[in-house]
């Protein structure tokens, strides 16, 4: 730390021109006379007029002068004043966030020149930015709809987005967030939220001030992602006190219940979100010191378990489980153990909540020196559904799948037939969870003009981010119970996964920033050290985890047939964070920005990051030791106690800006560059997780569940365990490649831009972008297979040959160690890249009527998918028609082909005391995420169900399908075919890919046209003082088509993905298939009406603005 210390003082020499962390504005230009000679010594004042803030700057020899770290927004002032010439005024200048505001001006040596403009310079001029930026201003924040009040709400109207929070076609976990430069990155990356919170918004939208999304910034000072930087400042303090009240509310009432003719009104669940809070603003003293503050708190309420057993209160889905049955195991559990295992029936509503607030302040020390400090709190609570169908640590088991037979089916991998709460159980109330989430984020900022040639910027700040889980009902064994005939049926106790799961996620940042300038040389450089720790504590089954055969077995305290727990190695310690990295970035970064003429920009520099893991976790030797194959398929080991190496990763970067015409009407701007950004740090976690070095997953072996009796302390059966670290191995365990490097991107932009007057600009943009480090799966454990499934028109695929019964492949079949489920590898592949062109055109009026509308078309692949939350799901669950080992290019999941988006505002004044604005978003392109065609089950013996790509056949009638009964009735062989072959020509996709297989994420639901409106109804009166004060009445409509008719915005929805379920091949390869049934219909149709949630919704609200 002291050496990285020393250098950031060596360092402080150099130079920088807008900050790393986007978190300003600012000013540049030229000053000429009257004859077109530049003004050397002229004085530029700017002076943010609400706050009384000034900035000053003296002209440099060329008549260039630079005004940075400004306040976003405005309106401001700016004066140019110089011995013999009349001084110049402009007005209503408005600045954007990280976007440098263009002053060209000629000074006249007669009379007195007064000019109030919106846009500075005669002259025809478009934008100041670039590359492939977005930004949103106060305006458009506050008018644009915004109906779950998040960011993502306006991140959205990004061209280069996939109309969430994905840019060109990539996991969100690849962006940056920062809010006033503090780091509020979603990093541990368990989901593809923003913001950590679990779906909490840390920051009120009533907060922030403007928004920049930088899809591709050849500023060297920017990095830290390979999707896109997403910047966000918040208001600020003025000389008046401003402030609101507001109030927004929700619920079940204020949604439709028509899609077509179709009824769901008795579908919607009860549901409501009310938000209140409050905002206050002003001078502590006036021109000097300034305060901004937030407050606010959300209570929902939301549909919680839509079940009911057998036999009680009917409501929503009837479940086998007979009340009888749930009432014998909750007296059970409460006479014999003490536990209150809680209902069964008419479920309480789950009721999320969340309070935060933020402060501000922002001091004008002296006319050199302004600093800036903020504060943000989030609390968030949530309650969540018990897990579905997994069990813990992989365990396997075998149950009673026929009670007239006994016939028995074993669960190789664990996991449960059914869901806890499904049409054949039910899980008790105190089996669910909850979430708490606590986020803190602090910024410090001192911005210095040291003289009309150095500026200085010092940043600090922190995020801190908690996420343990939390237990309704006390922390008790996990028990599921079968019912003799292959379905299990009651779950009780705690959530398996609950005790002992936490997240921590801490970052610290400071930077220092010194801007020099040379001329017509911007030279730019600067420090930043980044200190990162993640903390995961997670034991799967930590509390105990039962599976019972039957009641009769559970109520008579037999023998279960699957005992799992896990439980701490380290002593002394009981819930060990397993996962403790710790990281620390050094980035230095330096570049020129060349003015090389008036009309000519050149930016290039370079920029070096090294991170470095300061604490490697605990090797086991028991996993060094395995003999595995690398990606080439060369024998070698991996060391379960290694995190990334430590290395230096450089990002050079080369941008330019021209402007094409005399009268700047015309820009050709664009640049490449190389962008290092971070892998989702939960993936780098499952190693140490999974080592056995810190806890250990235990499944208890036939002889071992002989001896076993349900206990509500599992820790009695822990003599049956391995009790040593390093001694023995998980089933499933992650290690790295020696080589793997964080995620590094080449990308190229270029644009043109053209203002064809009227207030209409016309964008053109290309955007480039390809993998150099991208990450990748493999289990090192699987074989390479040796046999083929034979589809049919002489079509094969890859296939593990099975030694078993039918055919079937095992354990031995497929992997080099048997008892082992899966070893993977966290590699690297440059296998991916993406492509995207864009047509945009915006108009501005200067009646307060603004509109823009963009085409874009995206094509984004990858070799391996990026979703999920742990490595050896991502390797399970990414298609291909080999092996989950091969690499296959495909699209990835977040991409969208081609999607139109607009938004437009306006707002009128009339009556005098009355105004009316109307913000309206509209998006169209193909319904949903993108979706692959598989087949249900493991056809390539790989292990792993649903992940196989689905042949197409030329013809449907030449599949092997094979007879079956379900439900009582029949499905022939030709019904089959039949109907297949109508499922594929209702599937624009399979009827125009026939005879191949299905691609990865190419498929797509019928286009869907999504129109969202705002409404504001201000009443507003001004008193003597001039202080305004406003009563704004609000509505935001999502779906507002289907709002004006049942008939319209009706989105669509798969009916299934894997239409074919393979039943069994035979010693030739050939496999035999059976067409899925839906509700006794053969399917025939890949899609459906969607249901309620895609009806038209409606968010009203209040506020009193002063």
């Amino acid at each position: 730390m002291r050496k990285h210390l020393l250098l950031l003082i060596i360092f402080l020499f150099t130079t920088i021109a807008t900050f790393a962390q986007v978190t300003s504005s600012s000013m540049t230009g030229t000053i000429k006379d009257e004859k077109g000679e530049t003004l050397p010594g002229a004085t530029v004042t700017a002076t943010h007029v609400p706050s009384g803030t000034v900035y000053s700057a003296a002209t440099n020899k060329d008549g260039l002068f630079n005004l940075p770290g400004m306040r976003v927004g405005g309106p401001y002032t700016v004066t140019v004043s110089f011995i013999g010439y009349a001084k110049s005024t402009l007005e209503n200048i408005t600045l954007k966030l990280g976007e440098p505001y263009i002053v060209n001006l000629r000074m006249s040596v007669t009379g007195v020149t007064l000019q109030t403009v919106n846009i500075v310079s005669s002259k025809k001029i478009v934008s100041a930015k670039s590359g492939a930026t977005t930004n949103i201003n106060r305006t458009a924040i506050q008018t644009l709809p915004t109906f779950n009040r998040s960011i993502t709400d306006f991140t959205r109207i990004s061209p280069q987005s996939n109309g969430g929070s994905s840019f060109g076609g990539r996991d969100a976990r690849l962006n940056s967030v920062t809010v006033d430069g503090a780091n509020l990155n979603n990093t541990f990356g368990t989901s593809s939220d923003l913001f950590p919170g679990g779906g909490a918004q840390p920051i009120s939208i009533e907060a922030y001030d403007e928004l920049s999304i930088n899809n591709s910034p050849f500023d060297v000072r920017q990095s830290g992602f390979t999707g896109a930087g997403i910047y966000a400042t918040t208001k600020s303090g003025t000389n008046t006190f401003h402030g609101s009240a507001y109030t927004y509310y929700k619920d079940q009432s204020f949604n439709g219940v028509h899609i077509g003719d179709n009824d769901i009104s008795a579908a919607v669940a009860k549901s409501s979100t009310k938000t209140y809070g409050a905002t206050l603003g002003g001078p502590i003293i006036k021109n000097k010191l300034f305060f901004f503050g937030n407050y606010e708190r959300e209570v929902s309420t939301s549909p919680g378990i839509n079940y009911s057993p057998t036999g009680g209160s009917g409501t929503g889905t009837i479940a086998a489980t007979p009340v009888a049955d749930l009432q014998k195991v909750h007296d059970y559990l409460l006479n014999n153990y003490g536990y209150e295992a809680g209902g069964f029936d008419n479920f309480p509503a789950f009721q999320p909540k969340n309070t935060k607030y933020l402060v501000k302040l922002d001091w004008n020390i002296n006319t050199k020196n302004k600093l800036t400090v903020k504060y943000s709190y989030l609390k968030a609570t949530s309650d969540v559904q018990v897990n579905s169908t997994s069990t813990p640590n992989n365990g396997a088991y075998t149950y009673t799948s026929n009670a007239v037979t006994n016939a028995t089916t074993t669960r190789g991998t664990g996991g449960l037939p059914n869901g806890r709460y499904s049409n054949q159980s039910i899980a008790f109330e105190n089996s669910n969870y909850g979430f708490l989430n606590v986020v803190k984020t602090g910024t410090a900022e001192l911005n210095s003009s040291i003289s009309s040639k150095l500026s200085n910027q010092l940043l600090f700040t922190f995020k801190n981010y908690d996420n343990p889980r939390t237990s309704k009902g006390g922390i008790f064994p996990s028990i599921d119970i079968f019912n003799g005939n292959g379905s299990n049926y009651i779950t009780a106790g705690s959530d398996p996964y609950t005790k002992y799961n936490e997240v921590i996620d801490n970052t610290t940042s400071i930077y220092d920033n010194v801007t020099y300038y040379a001329g017509k040389h911007t030279i730019t450089a600067g420090i930043n050290y980044e200190y990162q720790r993640i903390g995961n504590a997670f034991l799967p089954g930590a509390a105990g985890s039962y599976i019972y055969n039957s009641l009769n077995d559970f109520l008579t305290n037999a023998q279960p047939i699957q005992f799992t727990y896990n439980y701490s190695l380290v002593p002394g310690v009981d819930q060990v964070f397993s996962a403790n990295l710790k990281t620390g970035t050094l980035s230095i970064y330096a570049q020129d920005e060349f003015n090389v003429t008036n009309d000519f920009k050149l930016t290039y520099g370079l920029r070096a990051e090294r991170t470095n893991v300061l604490e490697n976790p605990i090797e086991n030797p028991q996993i060094t030791a395995l003999q595995l194959p690398d990606a080439n398929g060369n024998i070698t080991t991996y060391n379960s106690g290694l995190y990334p190496k430590n290395r230096t990763y450089l990002s050079p970067r080369v941008g330019f800006r021209a402007n094409l015409l005399e009268d700047n009407s015309l820009v050709l701007r664009g640049g490449v560059g190389i962008f290092t950004g971070k892998v989702p740090y939960v993936f780098l976690t499952n190693g140490p997780s999974n080592s056995a070095m810190y806890n250990f997953g235990a499944v208890a072996t036939a002889a071992q569940l002989a001896t076993i009796r349900f206990s509500p302390d599992p820790s009695v059966y822990k003599n049956l365990f391995p009790t040593a670290a390093g001694t023995a191995i998980q089933t499933s365990t992650v290690v790295l490649d020696r080589n793997f490097k964080f995620p590094q991107v080449f990308r190229a932009n270029l644009a043109v831009e053209k203002n064809l007057g009227n207030g209409f600009t016309a964008t053109f943009e290309g955007l480039y972008t390809k993998d150099i480090n991208a990450t990748r799966m493999r289990n090192a454990n699987l074989k390479t297979p040796t046999g083929v499934t034979q589809e049919v028109d002489g079509v094969s695929r890859p296939r593990f040959i099975g030694t078993g019964t039918a055919n079937a492949v095992g354990a031995a079949d497929r992997s080099i160690y048997p008892a082992l489920s899966s070893v993977i590898v966290l590699e690297n592949t440059n296998i991916g890249h993406a492509i995207q062109l864009t047509a945009q055109l915006n108009k501005s009026f200067a009646n307060g009527f603004n509109a823009n509308l963009a085409y874009t078309f995206t094509d984004a692949k990858e070799a391996f998918s990026s979703a999920g939350s742990t490595a050896a799901s991502v390797w399970a669950t990414t298609a291909n028609v080999g092996t989950t080992n091969d690499i296959e290019s495909g699209y990835t999941g977040f991409y969208v082909p081609h999607r139109i988006v607009g938004s437009a505002s306006y707002k009128f004044n009339y009556a005098n005391h009355v105004s009316t604005s109307v913000g309206v978003y509209y998006q169209g392109s193909a319904g949903g995420s993108p979706f692959s065609y598989v087949v249900n089950g493991d056809i390539n013996g790989d292990g792993n169900a649903s992940s196989d790509l689905m042949y197409i056949p030329k013809a449907g009638s030449t599949v092997n399908f094979a007879q079956y009964t379900a439900g009582g009735v029949t499905y022939t062989v030709q019904q089959q075919q039949d109907a297949f072959e109508q499922f594929i020509n209702n599937s624009p996709y399979l009827r125009s890919h026939r005879g191949q297989f299905a691609q990865r994420n190419a498929s797509f639901l019928p286009w869907y046209n999504r129109v969202d409106a705002n409404i504001l109804q201000d009443f507003y009166i001004t008193t003597k003082g001039g202080h305004k004060h406003t009563l704004e009445l609000s509505a935001v409509m999502i779906n507002v088509p289907n709002f004006i008719s049942k008939y319209w915005g009706i989105q669509q929805q798969t009916v299934t993905t894997s239409p074919l379920t393979y039943t069994s091949i035979d010693a030739n390869g050939v496999p035999t298939y059976n067409l899925r049934n839906i509700g006794g219909t053969l399917v025939s149709s890949p899609f459906q009406n969607a249901t309620a949630n895609t009806t038209w919704s409606l968010l009203i609200g209040a506020k009193y603005i002063f």
